[in-house]
């Protein structure tokens, strides 16, 4: 295994040794991996994050390729979260992947299954909202949630905190899911997935910026803009 100090020494020069070192002491989960998760999951591994599991129970599927970026046509019928296993776990080893090909189950013995790996903080790149509701009950009150979500050209993110932020039951709770696919570009995913895990490291530093606060991305015309909630 690579020497962290060889390879985050980029990192270090930007924001310290302290920092850093909080970074290798977390734990997230990335519930979901396909646009938005592939990215958050790869950067976060490159920040230096000690542990992802990666949760999806998904495979990969052609309409996929054009913008979940760990993917390729070699990938296809394969497990999601096998294949980002391997590639995550190639890119400097110092950090734990854990692969969960799972659904997620509004079940306690899933929710208490969980507690076991002692998360720090969740990456909401799901695309449903049904799935983000019981995502939401997995959320405790020492942890954070970043959520993120992409359409067309425009996407969204802010941070999720119990007892501190409104949760996804208060904003969306008469919002349903469509039930067909969304028009979705590389740029769009990959910008969004990379504020989320910005966010996230700013959380695990314990210095959130957008607790409270929606960030609306407008790519048409490169636009960005904050909704306080």
């Amino acid at each position: 295994m690579l020497e962290p100090q060889q390879v985050f020494a980029r990192n270090i020069l930007l924001w310290g040794e302290e920092k850093q070192r909080r970074l290798a002491a977390s734990c997230v989960l990335v519930a979901g991996m396909g646009g938005l998760g592939s990215t958050v999951s790869e950067i976060l591994v490159r920040a230096g994050v000690g542990t992802l599991i990666l949760l999806d129970n998904d495979v990969i599927d052609a309409p996929d390729l054009n913008r979940q970026i760990q993917y390729t046509q070699h990938d296809l019928g394969k497990a999601k979260v096998e294949v980002a296993f391997h590639k995550l776990s190639d890119i400097h080893g110092c950090t734990t992947i854990i692969p969960l090909q799972q659904r997620l189950e509004d079940h306690p013995e899933q929710r208490q299954a969980f507690r076991q790996y002692k998360v720090h903080g969740i990456a909401d790149c799901f695309d449903s909202f049904a799935s983000r509701l019981i995502l939401e009950r997995y959320l405790e009150e020492n942890m954070f949630l970043v959520h993120g979500g992409v359409q067309s050209e425009y996407g969204q993110v802010t941070t999720m905190i119990p007892r501190q932020t409104p949760l996804f039951s208060e904003l969306y709770a008469r919002l349903e899911d469509s039930g067909s696919a969304l028009p979705v570009c590389p740029q769009s995913a990959t910008c969004i997935a990379s504020l989320m895990a910005h966010e996230i490291i700013n959380n695990l530093w314990g210095t959130p910026k957008l607790a409270n606060t929606l960030l609306l991305i407008d790519l048409t015309d490169f636009s960005l803009s904050k909704i306080q909630l």
